[in-house]
């Protein structure tokens, strides 16, 4: 009796944390967004993105880190938006962070990528990013990877 009662106890537990962490459905565009998404449609203007590092052409060696940084700011409130790493030769995305900022209107990024590289290559880092009225902007910086 006390093995079921522990059993269902800790079912319960996982169910009431599942639940508590589930996020909701934004209903607009039916997307798995992370909580209920309120649209501004009086925010006509997309968010500005300044990528601080790295610099364009920069060169980064194998085992070198790629350090992303910069800011993106909206004048009614960020929404969400990725971070993301591509080697062009390949197409491969090596990295995509994801954001899903609610309501700031200015958000300092920082991130690293370590290069694993086995052949020179170009690299794309793209920040995108959206607000509360669906506006997007996407800035790009190509770098080259040396093995």
């Amino acid at each position: 009796m006390r093995i079921r009662f522990q059993q269902l106890f800790f079912y319960s537990a996982i169910m009431v944390l599942l639940l508590a962490c589930s996020k909701g459905d934004d209903t607009t565009d039916n997307t798995f967004t992370g909580g209920p998404h309120v649209v501004t449609p009086n925010d006509t203007t997309a968010p500005e993105i300044t990528i601080l590092t790295p610099t364009l052409n920069q060169v980064f060696a194998n085992g070198g880190v790629i350090s992303i940084t910069g800011k993106i700011t909206d004048d009614f409130g960020l929404y969400r938006g990725t971070i993301r790493v591509v080697n062009n030769a390949t197409g491969t995305i090596l990295m995509n962070q994801a954001y899903e900022i609610h309501g700031l209107l200015l958000y300092n990024f920082s991130i690293n990528h370590t290069v694993a590289a086995l052949t020179a290559s170009d690299y794309t880092i793209t920040v995108s990013f959206e607000d509360h009225g669906y506006n997007a902007t996407t800035k790009s910086v190509k770098v080259k990877v040396n093995p």
